[in-house]
Formats: structure tokens, C-alpha cells, sequence
């Protein structure tokens, strides 16, 4: 039996969303090296599910509680599961607990004594809770990590250059560090990369345009997240349905690209701040200069995880859009990356230095898409896609692909190791991923390899 560090405790989907996202931030932060129990992704197909669950629960030094207002509610039956991990977990003397308060939970409103003895009630509610209130406020790194590390050992994390953790990169505005740390398109290397890209997610993407625009004319465009515009013009600067295309990016280096390259077009370019608090009025002003009341079609690709609240960004677009218009928006979510076969680990522990690399902003943002969408009052919301992979890719195309995520990650670990010249812990990163690199590329083009790239990309109406 494997043994484990610790332990997820949960129950129903609410609790499990979260206890999911707790499980994949700990795994990347600690490189693995802190042995996780979360039952879906622990249990070995085959085994008995159940058994498993109980005998872990009992053998972790720390037991991780998802308190959702439903969690002791089944308490009272002995065959259930969860009232069996904690039970379990409470005969073994060094195990500690930690709650973390979901909304709608309080243990005031919750009697124990009918299910736990008063040393065990006093157990598992000695530890200060942790409340959890939304995914924008709540960071595994920032408020799990202390207490991990209190009781495993400081040696198991990620350091920093002050020899401190280094936190998994959480969600930020594009401009909190500035505009340095992120990839551009200056040299030939990157500009292939990028183009391989493109031409990848172009396919992935197109259906859902087709989809969308089927049957319109004169759609008056919004796009978020230009950059140099070349993704907005490949997909809709050509269609026949465009009207017009007014992109805004944070950049103004890159505004001035996009406007240069595509003069004459039926797009424009401008400067702005998404996260800005008078981003509707700056929106105003340029529907005045190009005659538009309001936009038809609202276009966000791998934007929404550079944005630290993307769910007022999504609010406050919506005032400038016809009731009805179509939105399409696309990002990353890294609990969807698979590659198999991976029997010695190398693919997992390469796409874990993901969230490493500087110029990558929140990996997890794809899920986060309908929960966002819905919140900010957005109707017809469908999972168009879920994952790019390899199925049915031709040789060049597998290996663009390849390219396209393990030379980024290549490039992106080395960048951050030479930005944090002290991190021990990149310097080796990027020199093992240089020696695996040739190996991984090999495996890759062969036609029986499978991998799934976590993009999620969704449709909906204002």
C-alpha cells in the first residue's frame, strides 16, 4: 500500500470541486514530492474504492476536511464513507485536521457529540479553520502551505530566491509585474512557435465560429486580449459576417503591431486596461470614433487567465452589447493535460513546470469558465470543447504540437531560472528537461502516443 502525507476529505460535488483544485495547486507547488490522497485521481482502477479510501484515511499525518454545509450529514449511517475516513483518521494518535469552511457551513450549527466522542470533536476542530469564500480569494499556496510545511518539513517545497516558497502562479493582473516577464513574438524561435499555435488552435476553434455567426451580417466585433491581433484576424478578420473589430490590449508596443500589420482592414486596435474601473467608459468613447452602438460578438482567447477578476471584466461588457449576442471564450486548464503511455513519469513532471514558467498566468482558468460565465449573468452557456489532443493529427502536425507545449515549457523554465539565478530548484528543473527533452519528442511522434492539452473553450449570450 502506497503510503501518503495527506489526506482530502469531502463530500458531494461542491465539495469535490474544491478538494480537486486543492489537490492539483499541492501536487504542481510541491513538485509531488508531499504524497496527496484525492480518492478519484489515488484510487488504481480496479481496486476496492471504498478500502482504500478507509485504509489511507487512517495512515496520513494530515486530514484535510472540505466542510460543505452536507458534509456530517451521513454521518449517522455506519456504512458511510466519510464518517468511515474520519474514524479511521481519529485511531490514528499523529494525525491532525484541518478544516476549511465552505460557504453555508458553521460548526455552530452542527452537533457532533451523537458521532465523535469530546476528545475527537476537540481533535478535529483544534486547528484555526480556513475559510473559503471564492476561487479568486483562495489560494492553496498562500494559505495551505504554512501549515504544510509546519508539519512536514520545510525540505518537501519549492524554494525561492530568498529560500522561502515560491508560490504557484496564482491569479494576477497582466500588469501587477509589468510586461517584461511575459513571451513575445521578438525572435524567430518564438514567432514559429506561435505560429504552430495559431494554425492549431485555429482548427480547434473554428467549428465554434461557424457555429456562432452562421447566418449573420454586420456583426460589429469585440475582441479582449488582442496582443499583435494576429489570432482575432485569423479567425474573423476575413468572414464575410464581420462588420467590424475593435480590439483592446494592454500593450501598447503591441497595439501599434496590430494596427500597423492590419491597416486598412476592417479592424482597429487600442491600448486599454480590461480591469481598469472605467474600462465601459473608455469602451464608449471608441464605439463613438467608429459609429457603433453596441457589439454583436464578444471574442476572449487565453485572456481570462491574465486577469485577476475576470469576473467584473465579464460584467461590465455586457453594458456594451446587444441583448442576445454571441460570446466566445477560450482558456487553459492544466487538470486536463493527459499523456499516456508515461510510465516513467517524464511528460507528468514537465507539464508540471507549467506553472513555473513567467509568462503563463493562472493555469486553471478553464474550469472556471461556466462558473464565471453563469455569475455574470451570461445565458445559453455550452462547453463547445474540451482538450486538444492527438487523435487524428498527422506526423507535422503532432509534432507542432509538441513544439507548441514542451518547447514552451523548455523555454519557460529556463527563462525563470535565469531571471531567479539562486533557485536551486529551477536550475534543476531545466537542467533535467534538457536531458529528457529528445526522449520525450521521440515518444511523442509515435502514432500510438495520446496526450490531451486541457483547452476549454465555451459559447454563450449576453
Amino acid at each position: 500500500m502506497e503510503r501518503y502525507d495527506v489526506f482530502i476529505c469531502y463530500r458531494g460535488n461542491e465539495g469535490g470541486v474544491l478538494a480537486a483544485n486543492i489537490y492539483s495547486e499541492l501536487c504542481l507547488y510541491t513538485n509531488n514530492k508531499l504524497k496527496i490522497f484525492f480518492a478519484p485521481r489515488c484510487v488504481p482502477h480496479g481496486s476496492n474504492f471504498r478500502d482504500a479510501c478507509l485504509m489511507t484515511a487512517g495512515t496520513v499525518s494530515l486530514l484535510i476536511m472540505i466542510l460543505s454545509p452536507d458534509f456530517f450529514a451521513g454521518c449517522d449511517q455506519p456504512d458511510d464513507i466519510v464518517y468511515g475516513e474520519l474514524k479511521n483518521a481519529l485511531k490514528n494518535a499523529s494525525t491532525r485536521f484541518l478544516p476549511i469552511l465552505m460557504p453555508g457551513f458553521d460548526f455552530k450549527d452542527v452537533d457532533l457529540s451523537p458521532f465523535f466522542d469530546e476528545t475527537e470533536i476537540d481533535r478535529i476542530k483544534h486547528i484555526s479553520a480556513i475559510k473559503f469564500t471564492d476561487v479568486y480569494s483562495f489560494s492553496s499556496a498562500d494559505l495551505l502551505i504554512p501549515i504544510l510545511r509546519d508539519r512536514m518539513g520545510k525540505e518537501i517545497f519549492q524554494s525561492g530566491d530568498d529560500g522561502t516558497a515560491s508560490p504557484v502562479r496564482m491569479r494576477t493582473h497582466i500588469g501587477d509585474k509589468g510586461k517584461k516577464h511575459f513571451f513575445t513574438d521578438a525572435n524567430k524561435t518564438e514567432q514559429r512557435r506561435l505560429r504552430q499555435q495559431q494554425a492549431l488552435l485555429k482548427k480547434f476553434d473554428l467549428p465554434a465560429y461557424d457555429k456562432l455567426l452562421c447566418g449573420k451580417e454586420g456583426v460589429d466585433v469585440l475582441d479582449l486580449g488582442s496582443g499583435n491581433g494576429l489570432a482575432v484576424m485569423e479567425r474573423l478578420g476575413g468572414r464575410s459576417e464581420v462588420s467590424r473589430l475593435i480590439g483592446l490590449e494592454y500593450d501598447p508596443s503591441l497595439v501599434q503591431r496590430a494596427n500597423d500589420t492590419y491597416a486598412g482592414s476592417k479592424a482597429k486596435f487600442y491600448c486599454a486596461d480590461l480591469e481598469s474601473e472605467d474600462l465601459e467608459d473608455r469602451l464608449l468613447e471608441i464605439m463613438e470614433e467608429n459609429g457603433i452602438r453596441q457589439f454583436g460578438f464578444v471574442n476572449i482567447l487565453a485572456t481570462v487567465s491574465h486577469l485577476k477578476s475576470p469576473f467584473q471584466v465579464l460584467r461590465r461588457i455586457k453594458k456594451v452589447c446587444k441583448k442576445g449576442a454571441p460570446i466566445l471564450i477560450r482558456n487553459v486548464d492544466d487538470g486536463l493535460n493527459l499523456c499516456y503511455p508515461d510510465e516513467k513519469g517524464h511528460y507528468a513532471r514537465a507539464l508540471s513546470l507549467l506553472a513555473q514558467c513567467e509568462a503563463t498566468g493562472y493555469r486553471y482558468s478553464g474550469r472556471e469558465l461556466f462558473t464565471l460565465l453563469k455569475r455574470s449573468g451570461y445565458r445559453k452557456i455550452e462547453l463547445f470543447a474540451a482538450g486538444l489532443n492527438t487523435i487524428g493529427l498527422d506526423y507535422e502536425e503532432r509534432s507542432a504540437l509538441f513544439d507548441v507545449v514542451f518547447k514552451f515549457v523548455k523555454q519557460g523554465i529556463h527563462t525563470a531560472a535565469e531571471n531567479h539565478p539562486d533557485d536551486i530548484r529551477l536550475r534543476e528543473d531545466a537542467a533535467w528537461l534538457d536531458s529528457v527533452y529528445y526522449d520525450l519528442e521521440e515518444g511523442f511522434l509515435s502514432e500510438d502516443f495520446f496526450m490531451n492539452m486541457g483547452f476549454m473553450l465555451y459559447t454563450a449570450e449576453v
